[in-house]
């Protein structure tokens, strides 16, 4: 498996695209999405955009982008909105392709995207075969044995997760080359992060309506044989041994862990295979996140079904909010609700609509609680 360089992200497009031409278009698009929000949000809202291709293109002459959000963007002063006109449809058009750069930058940074995982639409049932029949041979004259599977539904259903940034208005105005591209970076990122942890943590279980279990909720853990680097390697032989018991024929294996568990394992295997940027392991792809935490993860990752509606970005000035990371809901008669408006804010939301379920139960091993000591 190639080692690639996670941290930047035209390098993860290329290699998730497996087109350099298409990755650097995504890239461009989503550095121009950013760029687009900080133009937007240095005029006076509400009501459409005014003078946006000029805006833009006097802040970012060099725009790869720069021609199309003239086209996209900007309507008729005095056309009625309707969702089939094409002077508003223009305007609906434009963002999408800079949002599917943004949900292309997001996937590309996340553990979802580095795992073979199996694509699902949202709430529809899917039958998964949980065992398979027994077969004999027989000879002359013999009665022949009858066998079964077994069978049973998978559902994914619908969730979503969500991320505000509040800053303000000040700062949108006077915002210095690079800032547009750090709010991106900073909600991405955000929301990648928190998706991966959630898809990982065994104490993450689901809750109906509201968010789905992690892979590994549910499943009993191997507990770890000690904290030294042999005890690492040691630990993780058993792990996939253990794994490929259960799952012989997986082909879409894959090891997750923390990068200083990847760099133990590295050290003390000498395996000229495995980095800090990935690579594998006894031929298995080694997948590094700190999201993994105190757990390290083997999984069929085909087993594991996935979906995705992508990641839709708002912005407003003109709603009331909880400045709380733990807002009361529903609200009450003490809750104090803050207006963006009065106080010259600027929100800005990412909902990211994706959830899972795992196909089998024996396609995800696990060790934890973790707490292998480095130089060991």
């Amino acid at each position: 498996m190639l080692a690639i360089d996670t941290a930047d992200p035209l390098v993860v497009l290329q290699h998730v695209t497996r087109d350099p031409v298409r990755a650097q278009l995504l890239h461009q698009r989503s550095i121009s999405f950013g760029r687009l929000l900080s133009v937007l949000h240095t005029q006076d809202w509400p009501g459409l955009p005014h003078g946006l291709e000029k805006d833009f293109a006097r802040r970012f002459p060099r725009d790869a982008s720069r021609d199309e959000i003239g086209t996209w963007i900007q309507k008729a002063a005095t056309a009625p909105g309707t969702s089939t006109d094409a002077t508003w449809a223009g305007p609906l058009a434009a963002v999408q392709p800079l949002a599917t750069a943004f949900l292309a930058y997001v996937r590309a940074a996340s553990v979802l995207s580095r795992l073979q995982t199996t694509s699902v639409p949202f709430n529809a049932s899917l039958p998964a075969q949980t065992a398979g029949g027994t077969f004999n041979w027989v000879g002359e004259a013999k009665v022949k044995p009858v066998t079964s599977f077994g069978f049973g539904t998978v559902i994914v259903t619908v969730a979503k997760a969500n991320g505000i940034i509040v800053v303000t208005d000040e700062l949108l105005r006077l915002a210095m080359p690079g800032t547009e591209q750090f709010l991106r970076d900073s909600l991405a990122n955000g929301v990648a992060e928190f998706v991966d942890q959630q898809f990982l943590n065994p104490a993450v279980a689901a809750v109906g309506g509201v968010n789905p279990g992690s892979i590994t909720n549910g499943i009993s853990a191997q507990a770890p044989s000690g904290t030294t680097a042999a005890a690492l390697r040691s630990d993780v032989d058993k792990l996939l041994g253990a794994f490929f018991q259960a799952n012989a024929n997986a082909t879409a294996a894959a090891l997750i862990m923390a990068p200083q568990y990847v760099a133990m394992l590295a050290g003390v295997s000498n395996s000229p295979t495995l980095t800090l940027q990935g690579g594998t392991y006894s031929g298995v792809p080694v997948v590094p996140s700190a999201s993994a935490a105190t757990a390290i993860v083997v999984v069929d990752a085909s087993a594991i079904l996935v979906a995705s509606g992508g990641i839709q970005i708002d912005a407003t000035r003109n709603a009331l909010l909880q400045m709380d990371a733990a807002p009361t809901d529903p609200p009450v008669a003490a809750t104090v609700p803050i207006s963006l408006w009065q106080e010259n804010l600027t929100a800005m939301r990412a909902e990211y609509w994706i959830s899972w379920t795992r196909g089998r139960s024996a396609a995800v091993k696990y060790i934890s609680p973790c707490a292998y000591t480095p130089g060991t």
